[in-house]
This record gives C-alpha cells, structure tokens and sequence, in this order.
C-alpha cells in the first residue's frame, strides 16, 4: 500500500449549524495518490486493507457497532456530537438518524474504526396536513414521506399517531423527484425554537430576496447580509425561524450553511438520494458532487433514485469506483442489523429487549449457530429484520448466536 498523509478537515446559539466547521473535521485525506486519482489497495478495489482516514456518510441501519451505509463501525472511542457541534452520549445515536462518521475503515470487509460520528436532521417544525392513505404529512410547508423503513421513535405508533400540530424532528433527505422529504426516523420534539429546514438552494432570487428549500418558498429578507453571501442554487443550508410560514412563503431569520460531507481527497462512502443528475456519469448526492465516469454502476441513475457511492475525493468531488442504486419504496425484511446481550425476554409472547430496542420473535425466522429454545437473556445474539412502526418493534427475520 502507497504512503499516506493524514489531515483534518453565532449569532444562532445553540442553532448554528455546525456541520460546515466540522466538514473541516471530517475532511478525508488519506493516501497523496488516492486524493490525486491513485488507487488506495484496500477499498474498493477488490483488495484488502484498512484505510486510516475515511469519511461515511448516510442514516443508521444498525448497532453492535454503529452500522452505516453497509460499513460496521466500533464507536466505542468515538466522540459524539450533534449538528450544533454539541458533544452527546452514544446513547443518544438511534436508528435513521443521518450521520457523518470520520475513522478508519476497509470498505471491502465492511468493517471500521469510528474517531467521531456527528449526526443531524432535515426538519424540525409543527405537523401540519397528514394523509394516511398517500403516507405523507407536512411539516412547515415541506411534504414528508414515509417509506418502510421509516423509524419512529418509541413515543410514535406510525404515521397514524402523528396529530396536527406536534412538534417533530425528521431524519433523511430531500427527494428531489417527488418533491417531499423521505423519512429515515421520525421524532416527537417536546419543545422546539426556533424551527428549521434543510435542503439545497433553488431559484434564488437575489431581488426578491427569496428562493426555494425542499419544496418551501423562502422570504430571506431579514436574514443579515453576512450570511446572505452563503447562498447560491445547489448550496445546501439549513435555514430557521421562530414564526411559521404564511400565505405560502416562510420568513426566515437566519440561514447556514449545512453541508455535511466536506470532500478534499480521500477515501468516501455516501448514502443518499440524487437531487441533480446531469448525465448518467455526473450527479450530486446531498451537496457532493460524484464523478461516476469511471466506476461499477449496479442500477439505473435517475433523480430522487437512492444511491450507495464509494471512492476517493479529488478537487472536491468524489470520483465514484462503485455506484448501487435502491428503491427506496421496497420493503426489506432485514433492513436493520442489531447486535447485543439479551435482556426482558418473554417466552410466551417471544420478545426481547437488545440494546435498549423490542424485539419480535413471534414470527418465521431463520435461526443460525442455534434454535428458537436457545433464546434466553443473556445471550448474545445478532438480529436482522424490519422495523414495525405500529408496535415499535423490530420484526425479526434472522437470529444467530454469537459464541
């Protein structure tokens, strides 16, 4: 393996985004030839090897170790921090929350090291209109979607729980084809000020000091003109307000820039929609622009489709060696990988608790290194299975026993 170089990457208070000065943080420099269009041994290429400064980003499948965009991270060092820069607990890391994960990694193997994982959402604000039948509801003029492996938090039993009016917190990314904001976890907020919004800048409009954030038309007015000179179309920003939208348009107080993956050189995995697609070669996925010219593409690329990228950053950009596209409508029995002691188990209704989450082992499930009559607490166990948001429970698919 080639030598590498290592490198690191107020006025809103607690609501200052801080995922633009951690972008510097997370700031992939790894091996001078992989930055510079070498290939790093190791990752995706076949090989293997551990790559000692990567960057990973997309929402949580899994624990154990944190499982991010395929790649099971240990996060027992990590430094936890939330998108103000907040230093939080690994207890406060849940399933579908987006996250950025800087460590070491062999993408090939799938496994890594996490040094700090930082995590942040797309809206926080008051449901308005909710459609059971069409999976949607809106929050500040934003249409949210609810999709299979949407995760509600343990105060939600689903979209039908949601009422008018209750302050929620929603993880995921915006869908730029359907135009509505696709949920990886939902989260009932018992206290919010101000509200916010994540998205990428359109139809700015320097004049009429407006422009379009995730479907929601944007009065940027008494934004100060610091940080008006951050927005430009495609910049992704967070904006945020303590009134709420009216007559179709939402004045906003302040606007930061909220890129969450800052790309320098480098090894990278992203997981996220399209929300540009100039060619079938060129896209962009949450702010970062892929070069796909050269890589393993499994799929068709098209707007909103969901996409896994893996490869190296060069002058900004990840140039792509393997793209994998998903629908994100399917539904998938083993969405979620949860590893851990057994604890609360109930032989009759075949429940357990495992890292602080319900499992349902009622069902068919394939059994590995064991049977049903080995589940016991205390045991150490990994699950695989889908999240049922009506009893808040992981449905289990696949159990096997850890010796």
């Amino acid at each position: 393996m080639g030598a590498r170089c290592r490198g690191a990457g107020g006025r809103l208070s607690g609501w200052l985004s801080g995922w633009l000065a951690a972008g510097l943080a997370m700031v992939l420099l790894v091996a001078c030839g992989g930055g510079g269009g070498g290939d790093v041994a190791g990752v995706g290429t076949g090989g293997t090897g551990t790559v000692s400064s990567v960057v990973t980003m997309g929402p949580i499948s899994g624990f154990g170790s944190v499982i991010v965009a395929g790649v099971r991270y240990d996060d027992s060092r990590a430094v936890v921090t939330d998108e103000d820069g907040r230093v939080r607990s690994r207890a406060d890391l849940k399933l579908g929350m987006v996250t950025t994960i800087r460590g070491s990694a062999d993408f090939v193997a799938g496994n890594g090291v996490a040094e700090s994982i930082r995590f942040g959402s797309e809206i926080v604000g008051p449901v308005g209109g909710i459609d059971l039948a069409a999976g949607h509801f809106t929050v500040l003029g934003a249409t949210v979607s609810v999709k299979p492996t949407t995760v509600f938090d343990e105060r939600l039993a689903g979209l039908a729980a949601l009422r008018p009016g209750d302050v929620v917190e929603v993880y995921g990314g915006f869908n730029a084809a359907a135009g509505a904001y696709t949920a990886t976890r939902i989260e009932l907020r018992t206290q919010a000020s101000p509200y916010k919004l994540r998205g990428a800048v359109t139809a700015l409009d320097v004049v009429q000091r407006r422009f379009s954030l995730g479907g929601v038309r944007i009065d940027y007015d008494a934004v100060p003109g610091g940080e008006r000179a951050v927005l430009a179309d495609g910049v992704v920003v967070q904006a945020f307000a303590a009134r709420l939208p009216a007559g179709g348009v939402w004045r906003v107080d302040g606007v930061v820039p909220a890129q969450r993956a800052v790309l320098t050189g480098g090894e990278s995995k992203l997981e996220g929609s399209i929300s540009s697609l100039s060619s079938q070669t060129a896209f962009v996925v949450d702010g970062v622009q892929v070069d796909a010219g050269a890589a393993r593409i499994a799929g068709v690329l098209a707007m909103g489709r969901r996409v896994e990228v893996e490869g190296y950053a060069r002058d900004g950009v990840l140039v792509a060696r393997e793209v994998e596209t998903h629908d994100e409508d399917a539904s998938d029995d083993e969405a979620f990988d949860l590893s851990g002691v057994m604890d609360e188990f109930d032989p009759a209704s075949q429940r357990f608790r495992l890292r602080g989450l319900w499992i349902n082992a009622s069902g068919p499930v394939i059994f590995e290194q064991g049977s049903r009559s080995d589940l016991a607490n205390g045991r150490h166990v990994e699950v695989k299975g889908r999240f049922d948001s009506s009893s808040g429970t992981i449905i289990a698919a696949r159990i096997e026993f850890e010796h």
